[in-house]
């Protein structure tokens, strides 16, 4: 599942940058990444096919086995098998058949839940981001010249134990002005948007809006 999960965020980030990516031409590059972890789930997918496999196998021949086994060792400790005690015991497996099959279905349904409620656990559980990391300064502005959004000597960082994304950040936008923030990708255009509207943690400094 996290091979799973790899490949979705990187097809999420493709379909997201389609356009940045067509532009240089980055569509070999992107398309090997993408192969290289479909290569390794499909990997993952053949094991445990394999076992599913198997288990259907045993799960099938399961019946003619244990009869065989429980008469063999009845009579073998020196009982007498007859027809009416073999037919009974071979009654009574075929009713324990059913529920046998769908142990191993339950046990696999079972541990996809626990990954699943683990997964939500570790969202709900994760550190609320601090509604004070981006003051609100009304409409009177932040200084004379009427600043829309200011950030004073900001260090950003998505995760707190993580390097800082952004750091010693300085900007000031005026009222009514018109700004562009270009680079490269992966150089933090969308870290700085999400700087200006809280979506980040904040480890220093001080973020103004209007």
């Amino acid at each position: 599942m996290d091979i799973k999960d790899l490949r979705i965020k990187l097809m999420n980030e493709i379909l997201n940058g389609i356009k940045v990516l067509k532009l240089f031409a980055w569509e070999t590059s992107f398309m090997s990444k993408v192969l290289g972890i479909r290569k390794e789930e499909l990997h993952q997918l053949r094991i445990f096919s394999y076992l599913q496999a198997a288990h259907i196998l045993v799960m099938s021949s399961a019946p003619i086995i244990v009869s065989l086994a429980t008469f063999g060792t009845y009579v073998s400790l020196g009982n007498t098998l007859t027809a009416p005690k073999a037919f009974v015991a071979l009654a009574l497996f075929q009713v324990l058949r059913f529920p046998l099959s769908m142990l191993a279905n339950l046990l696999t349904n079972l541990i996809q839940a626990l990954v699943s409620i683990k997964r939500l656990q570790k969202f709900l559980n994760m550190e609320e981001l601090d509604p004070s990391h981006v003051e609100r300064t009304g409409t009177s502005g932040i200084n004379q010249e009427r600043a829309a959004i200011q950030i004073t000597s900001g260090t950003f960082s998505w995760e707190s134990e993580d390097q800082p994304t952004l750091k010693s950040m300085n900007l000031k936008v005026k009222q009514g002005g018109l700004v562009a923030i270009v680079g490269h990708v992966g150089c933090g255009k969308s870290s700085l948007l999400s700087a200006m509207l809280g979506e980040i943690k904040k480890l220093e400094g001080h973020v103004y809006l209007q």
